[in-house]
């Protein structure tokens, strides 16, 4: 069985004769797929504003992907700074851009960047500090400490309440995702690692599916965290106590807003800007 495929979309591919192709779902044809999955998505957009609004300085966009968050802060007048290891996602962000004064496109790791200045505001969306592992996040949480602006803030945002419970359990079901000529099917497939502690999930179109045909199956590998959990990394990292808030979703998802800002100390030679 591959790493990427779940037990259960992969019986499902040899049941029907179907061959699986798999494709990451941040690069190539995934990144289309995804601006078509969660391209409408409102969620974190309100919270992000409003922290722009207070924050008055340049924006750090984190695993920016198509721009989701990046083209309504653009559209407020804030200037933003984009990185995401996908050019495909920027290409998508680039393309939508209503003003491309206002932006720069970076394609960087989150684990590792360097750019030429800090930021009033670090946003990472979309929960997608669940694509880390533990010393993944280590190398990010440094990252934005040396990015961030000495009152500066960083906020990103992880599942809560039942969100949180629906993700930590392994399912399979179908779903409607918007296509060229209307909504189209697809079966998603969910498996929970034995440790508990990472997911792998899949999207395959089930129009896609017939004997002896190859079928393109979308893949990405998330990690379980909670709000505790990613409020004691920051602190240990030489970040204040996160302040931990509700997101407003309109799909009725819990969706939790941890936003932070360097803990100045004696150790943190960084905190001089």
């Amino acid at each position: 069985m591959s790493n990427l495929l779940t037990p259960a979309m992969e019986a499902k591919l040899r049941q029907a004769g179907a061959v699986p192709r798999e494709q990451d779902l941040y690069s190539g044809a995934g990144s289309d797929f995804y601006e078509r999955l969660v391209g409408n998505d409102r969620a974190e957009v309100r919270e992000m504003l409003a922290l722009a609004r207070r924050a008055r300085g340049p924006i750090l966009d984190i695993a920016a992907g198509s721009g989701r968050l990046t083209i309504p802060l653009l559209r407020s007048g804030n200037r933003v700074t984009a990185i995401d290891l996908s050019d495909d996602m920027l290409a998508h962000l680039r393309r939508a851009a209503p003003d491309r004064s206002l932006l720069q496109c970076v394609v960087a790791d989150m684990r590792d960047f360097s750019l030429a200045q800090r930021f009033a505001l670090v946003i990472l969306g979309a929960t997608s500090i669940t694509l880390l592992d533990r010393a993944g996040r280590a190398l990010l949480y440094e990252n934005v400490r040396r990015h961030l602006a000495r009152h500066g803030v960083f906020a990103l945002t992880v599942a809560g309440g039942a969100s949180a419970e629906e993700i930590a359990m392994s399912g399979d079901h179908e779903i409607r995702v918007p296509g060229s000529d209307g909504e189209e099917v697809y079966l998603f497939s969910q498996q929970i690692d034995a440790a508990g502690a990472a997911r792998v999930v899949n999207w395959v179109r089930a129009s896609d599916i017939g004997d002896g045909r190859e079928v393109t199956v979308f893949t990405s590998r998330l990690r379980l965290l909670s709000d505790e959990r990613l409020s004691k990394e920051l602190v240990d990292a030489g970040f204040a106590a996160p302040v931990v808030s509700a997101v407003r979703a309109s799909r009725g998802e819990d969706i939790l807003l941890l936003t932070t800002s360097r803990a100045p100390g004696p150790n943190h030679e960084d905190d001089r800007d």
